[in-house]
């Protein structure tokens, strides 16, 4: 009989290591996914997640169900995650490996979804690196609320418990952050909603995104 969460995290609790093999493989994906999108670094992104099931072995007694398990552990990973890009800018390390910004562009294209519009066939790449400027310019904390609401789904207030903040801070970076990404992506999205602009329409290619 399959065992629930609850029973899980009860025999997690016991040193049910079975326990927690179990709860990795249910929440690795998620674990990866949120890494990744903050560290843009499959490496730490590994380490990351690593780190995140060592911490739910250790600090499983510090679970008290007051929120559920999986924003505890949205909690662990971004503030893992965190660290990991707050060490590294401190080293003057930056960025992005070609395969990570991959799964970033993956992730906004599937989000930004323009692949229907037969005026885009030809510019997809172009888009997609547009998007991947648009949101690696976020500061780090306007980025994961991006994240954490756009891409995961979670609502103000558990982004607020995730993030250790109040809710009018999480609407804030939400909305400084929507307000750069379409700065940033206004002259692409502008030439993609006027494809019967002359240059557009005679073949010209859409505006280079700035270095």
């Amino acid at each position: 009989m399959e065992r629930t969460e609850a029973l899980l995290i009860g025999d997690l609790r016991e040193g049910d290591m079975a326990a927690l093999a179990i709860l990795v493989e249910k929440y690795k994906r998620l674990v990866y996914r949120v890494a990744i999108q903050i560290t843009k670094n499959h490496e730490d992104a590994n380490d990351v997640m690593q780190d995140t099931f060592l911490k739910v072995h250790e600090s499983i007694h510090g679970f008290r169900n007051e929120s559920a398990f999986e924003t505890w552990l949205y909690r662990i990973v971004v503030n893992h995650a965190t660290n990991v890009v707050k060490r590294r800018e401190r080293r003057r390390e930056s960025p992005l490996s070609a395969a990570s910004e991959t799964e970033i562009r993956q992730e906004f294209k599937r989000k930004v979804d323009l692949a229907n519009n037969p005026h885009l066939n030809a510019e997809k790449k172009e888009l997609q690196k547009w998007v991947t400027e648009a949101v690696n310019s976020l500061p780090l904390k306007h980025r994961t609320v991006v994240l954490l609401h756009e891409f995961e789904g979670l609502t103000h207030a558990e982004i607020a418990s995730i993030l250790n903040c109040s809710e009018g801070t999480v609407r804030s970076r939400l909305h400084y952050a929507r307000k750069k990404l379409r700065a940033f992506l206004r002259r692409y999205v502008d030439a993609c909603e006027l494809p019967l602009k002359k240059g557009f329409r005679d073949g010209q290619p859409p505006p280079t995104p700035p270095s």
